[in-house]
């Protein structure tokens, strides 16, 4: 494992079983998560990206069945752990916001009891009154206003902005090395999404975090992030530093992400939508994933494909990608 690697995830793959077969939600994936990076994990609903890191986190529990020939962290296995060595690793090392704060919160605890009751369960302070200071700061860290007034609040009694930073402040706690972000900006208006990115922004710098961003929006990772993984339909079809991904695409479903995306700088070009939909994860396809929505299809796309490098950093799963 590369010495700037904390997560190492290797062959991992996640299936459901279903009334209508076996669901296939990830299958196959390789991520790196290094120190001090922020990883954009894109793609749209139902490709994978939740599931990947709820596996590797180990909060799928069965029917889900999940397999990996690597699950690594800081060169600790992930694989076969007891529940307090998840409990342990949880929260301390390892946090996650999930998607949507209203809901992802308790309704009938206030911020700061949620807040201290993660200090309590994971955290070394002595007393209520010690992690009531905590909670303050941690508010105060994430840009809320008269942080002790509102450890008060109910979240129903804050706005969007405020209830995801709060899922932050939760979140960092107990000064976790990795936070991953799942759809941070998920309901929330234009202006506020960029408040909360920024945000994720300087803590990642001020705390020294590595960062996963889990998003469907390109637009997104391409103005945060250091590298971006790209899945579709429970693989990961291109992955690269940022700039050089959305310069150079080397998968179609990475060019037509793009070609969705509205430019100031292009503002004479008609947005392309993507044509069909993500195959059945019942019934997957035995070659590329993608190839029946895909403009540039030809014979061998009908067989099985593999990552190619395609540049420094850059891989893509697709018959047709070269160095560049």
């Amino acid at each position: 494992m590369s010495d700037t690697s904390i997560l190492r995830i290797r062959d991992l793959s996640v299936t459901f079983p279903g009334d209508a077969g076996v669901v296939h939600a990830v299958d196959g994936v390789d991520l790196d998560v290094r120190r001090g990076e922020c990883l954009g994990v894109v793609g749209e609903s139902g490709s994978g990206k939740t599931v990947t890191f709820l596996a590797t986190l180990g909060l799928l529990a069965p029917p889900a069945h999940v397999a990996a020939s690597c699950l690594s962290w800081q060169g600790t296995d992930l694989r076969g752990l007891s529940q307090a060595a998840w409990r342990a690793l949880r929260g301390r090392d390892i946090a996650l916001t999930m998607q949507d704060a209203l809901t992802a919160l308790n309704p009938a605890l206030t911020v700061g009891t949620q807040i201290i009751e993660v200090l309590a369960a994971h955290g070394d302070l002595p007393s209520t009154a010690a992690r009531r200071t905590r909670a303050a700061e941690l508010l105060r860290l994430v840009g809320i206003a008269d942080p002790v007034r509102q450890l008060g609040a109910y979240p129903h009694e804050l706005s969007g902005g405020m209830r995801q930073r709060v899922m932050i402040a939760v979140a960092l706690a107990c000064g976790p090395k990795l936070l991953i972000a799942d759809e941070p900006t998920t309901a929330l208006d234009v202006t506020v999404q960029a408040q909360v990115l920024e945000l994720l922004d300087s803590l990642r710098a001020e705390l020294e975090l590595s960062l996963v961003l889990i998003t469907h929006n390109l637009g997104v990772v391409g103005a945060h992030c250091n590298r971006i993984a790209v899945m579709y339909a429970g693989q990961v079809v291109e992955i690269g530093p940022t700039a050089r991904v959305i310069d150079r695409p080397a998968h179609p479903y990475t060019a037509a992400l793009l070609d969705c995306l509205p430019r100031l700088d292009r503002l004479d070009v008609t947005l392309r939508p993507i044509q069909g939909s993500i195959p059945n994860l019942t019934h997957l396809p035995p070659g590329c994933r993608f190839a029946a929505r895909c403009t540039s299809r030809v014979a061998a796309c009908d067989l099985p494909q593999s990552m190619r490098n395609v540049g420094v950093d850059h891989a893509a799963r697709c018959q047709l990608a070269r160095v560049a």
